[in-house]
């Protein structure tokens, strides 16, 4: 690809060209679609993905499952290495052998197709071969978060109906404890020693699960024990890729309330395994992935352990993030793709500013879970001599629904463009409205999930009929044809009738050389209705050294007045869920208990 298209606001008609329609016609986008896109005006905020935007041209999508894409690698690939866990390498071939044993061993405990398996495991080898070993069969894998409480278990269990688990040991009491009420059938257990170097290096973010002894433990099964007793099933299952549901991901959604299973079909994530690979790939040799996304969530297949096992890379899943392990684990296997929240970039970079360390093999990174203040961005390059890109998605949305794409079309202060897809931005009744103007942020293209699993009404709600999704963030779309988010709609702070974004604030807060981390909320005025509240992470050494005033002082100097934090509360860590996204309900509800 030699020219880029510069953007629809720009092109008009001519952005509509022979290239645009061959692939998205070579992909089975659908034709209405992109009629409906050609009907917005220029200057109305709607963008659909250019081919010329992405660093290779993307391949037709097969119709075929998970596995079997998967199974393509193995016969490509078989002798290279396809993960390290914990320091141990294992070949395609020999990972291909696992999985098969393993599913044979789904049909033994009666498993059919369509049926849920869930795990509760880490980022781990054996999460690999659960996920494939379910999907080689045709039933649906889904996992649950690593910090879920037996009442959180045993809703996820009841909804989707799972009756075989594999769970960390250190977790099986929980579902000892279920077993009967909920009809478990079967639950098998592993231990995080069971797939490791005997000489591994284990961090000390690691250690405390590492050093729980292997035991028995009565009503489950071992999981190496169990299936090294099958042989690797040869079983032809026929899939409906468009249809079959490969992936049930637990998420509080669009809407936020009770958690909800997206449901991700076999052909959802073939896409984006695609779509991910040939839109990002700036990598100049084999893929090698540092692998911390959590495998719970959305971004732990995604990015971009999904799209590297397509290639015949290597994946390296990190159980627990440890920042002395990190740069060792990137400089010992010569790691170049990293996708992570920013607080993994963060605490990186307090390690460099330290000590020297080698990351030269570094060739691209995302930060991804919430946006990267510029910043952040910008001590990175100066640091790593690498840009750290922004990207925005969903478990909806399968995770990367934007991005910028490094070196073709990007833009740091943004959250990059749809790949290849479609979004546009409507205000309170559904209205698209124009460039440059805040609104809903709404989705469309293949990589939308099939919806909720037993919610029709939430379903019906949020993913449209005629296949827009509605997101519930905020954002608007430039005159480049780049998406530039704000907040969630719930985060929108009203203070004497302006609506804030805390994004804004926090952008300004990350540029005080003395703060690490910052969140910021609304709390009750009786005045103003809300006020703005910051929760700053000081940087080691400037603990005690700077004040709440020092901080409002310098907002003053960057925000309009209605803008700047009247309340300044320093802390010692910003309250995050795993995949790194500030969680503002909890500090929000520690101002509550105040009152």
């Amino acid at each position: 690809m030699d020219s880029i298209v510069e953007s629809r606001f720009k092109e008009y008609d001519k952005f509509y060209d022979e290239s645009l329609y061959k692939v998205y016609k070579s992909i089975g986008y659908p034709s209405s679609w992109i009629e409906e896109g050609k009907n917005y005006h220029h200057d109305d905020a709607y963008v659909i993905f250019h081919p010329s935007w992405s660093n290779e041209e993307i391949p037709a999508i097969p119709l075929i499952s998970v596995y079997d894409l998967f199974r393509l690698s193995v016969e490509k690939h078989g002798n290279d290495t396809a993960i390290i866990f914990l320091d141990k390498p294992i070949t395609y071939r020999e990972l291909d052998e696992l999985i098969n044993q393993y599913a044979s061993m789904l049909l033994d405990f009666g498993v059919q197709k369509g049926d849920v398996v869930a795990v509760m495991l880490p980022n781990s080898l054996q999460h690999w071969v659960a996920f494939l070993g379910a999907n080689r069969i045709g039933a649906v894998h889904s996992p649950l978060n690593a910090m879920y409480k037996e009442d959180e278990i045993e809703y996820q269990l009841r909804d989707s109906g799972a009756k075989i688990v594999l769970t960390l040991d250190l977790f099986a009491g929980n579902f000892i404890k279920l077993q009967k009420s909920l009809g478990i059938k079967k639950i098998l257990v592993t231990n995080v020693r069971d797939f490791s170097n005997p000489d591994a290096i284990i961090s000390t973010a690691l250690k405390p699960i590492w050093d729980i002894q292997k035991r028995g433990i009565d009503g489950t099964l071992d999981l190496f024990e169990t299936i090294k007793k099958y042989n690797p099933t040869n079983m032809v299952v026929p899939c409906k890729p468009k249809e079959d549901v490969a992936l049930l991901l637990y998420t509080a959604g669009t809407t936020g309330g009770v958690s909800k299973g997206v449901m991700q079909t076999h052909f959802n994530v073939v896409f984006n395994s695609f779509s991910h690979t040939h839109f990002t790939k700036i990598w100049k040799r084999r893929e090698v992935n540092f692998s911390i996304m959590p495998m719970f969530h959305a971004s732990g297949y995604h990015l971009h352990t999904l799209p590297t096992l397509y290639q015949g890379g290597t994946v390296i899943p990190i159980p627990m993030f440890d920042v002395i392990d990190a740069l060792r684990i990137i400089q010992q296997y010569r790691v170049n793709t990293i996708f992570a929240p920013p607080t993994l970039f963060i605490a990186l970079l307090q390690q460099l500013k330290q000590r020297k360390h080698d990351i030269s093999s570094l060739e691209l990174t995302v930060g991804c879970g919430t946006a990267v203040p510029p910043a952040v961005q910008k001590a990175w390059y100066d640091a790593a001599n690498i840009t750290l890109t922004n990207g925005w998605g969903m478990t909806e949305t399968n995770c990367g629904g934007c991005m910028s794409c490094v070196g073709r079309k990007e833009k740091l202060e943004s959250i990059g463009v749809p790949i290849f897809s479609e979004v546009k931005i409507v205000d309170d009744k559904g209205q698209i409205v124009k460039r440059g103007i805040e609104g809903e942020i709404v989705y469309r293209g293949l990589q939308v999930s099939k919806g909720y699993l037993n919610k029709p009404e939430e379903t019906r709600a949020v993913f449209q009929k005629d296949g827009w999704l509605k997101t519930g963030d905020i954002g608007f779309i430039d005159e480049e044809d780049f998406l530039h988010f704000i907040d969630r709609k719930k985060d929108l702070i009203i203070a004497s009738g302006y609506n804030i974004a805390p994004v804004d604030v926090e952008k300004v807060l990350y540029q005080h050389h003395a703060v690490m981390e910052a969140a910021v909320i609304g709390v009750f005025d009786e005045y103003r209705g809300e006020t703005v509240k910051a929760f700053v992470v000081l940087k080691a050494e400037y603990q005690e050294k700077v004040t709440g005033n020092d901080i409002i002082a310098f907002c003053k100097e960057k925000l309009a007045t209605f803008k700047v934090p009247r309340i300044v509360e320093f802390i010692d860590a910003v309250p995050k869920n795993p995949q790194g996204k500030v969680l503002k309900r909890v500090l929000r509800d520690r101002e509550k208990a105040k009152n």
